[in-house]
């Protein structure tokens, strides 16, 4: 049954790429616009721009780079995630993450899984968020601290920033909890926001650190909540 659904999972996302995009948009150059398709895959979830993109993938410009990563979030298959900064200019200057609108599609295209458990609940927490009504370049964002640390979501109601989320699969390791704290704390400060929260499989508790309280929550009660 597992394979059925990847299989036509997989037939699906190369429907959209052929019929929704390279059709519609009268695309001659579709080993371009696959590659693309299959870089950003790959890619969910990590901060990249299209100059990157277009020297890695030898694409023919980044003019043409931007216009296919375009084509492709017309469909809503791909979603960008610029990066929060108060000034417009060096919002657009900076690298955006990209998500992909169902894990099926990456999980169809046999990426290994078992590496990438944190990635897939970041991109399935994003997912939840457009659900809860948030709009990226308005109201949803990534953000990194001056001293480089990053928060995996800001969410914004109007100018005010409403919340700070952090995804973390498995938060057992004293380490990881602790990398994780610092960064939501320290992005916090920096934005003045204290409704701090860090997204789990299934861990569940409050931690309180330097006068700051932070909600530990797993998924399941993060997208029943709204």
């Amino acid at each position: 049954m597992r394979s059925i659904t990847r299989s036509y999972l997989s037939t699906l996302f190369d429907s959209i790429i052929w019929k929704d995009v390279a059709k519609r948009h009268n695309i001659r150059n579709i080993t371009d616009l696959n590659n693309l398709a299959l870089y950003l895959l790959s890619n969910f979830c990590n901060p990249l721009s299209a100059n990157d993109i277009a020297q890695e993938l030898t694409m023919s410009s980044v003019t043409t780079t931007r216009k296919f990563m375009d084509y492709l979030h017309e469909p809503y298959l791909f979603y960008y995630l610029p990066r929060f900064n108060n000034k417009l200019k060096l919002m657009k200057k900076a690298a955006i993450k990209v998500y992909v609108i169902d894990n099926g599609f990456v999980t169809s295209k046999a990426f290994n899984i078992s590496e990438n458990l944190g990635r897939l609940l970041e991109n399935e927490v994003f997912v939840e968020l457009l659900r809860q009504g948030f709009q990226t370049e308005s109201s949803l964002f990534y953000y990194r601290s001056r001293n480089d640390r990053e928060v995996d979501f800001v969410t914004r109601h109007g100018a005010h920033i409403h919340q700070l989320i952090q995804v973390c699969y498995d938060m057992s390791s004293p380490k990881t909890e602790k990398r994780e704290v610092t960064s939501l704390i320290e992005c916090g400060e920096e934005l003045k926001c204290d409704n701090l929260i860090i997204v789990t499989n299934n861990d569940e508790r409050e931690i309180n650190k330097d006068g700051h309280i932070i909600k530990v929550i797993p998924f399941a009660k993060f997208a029943s909540a709204y």
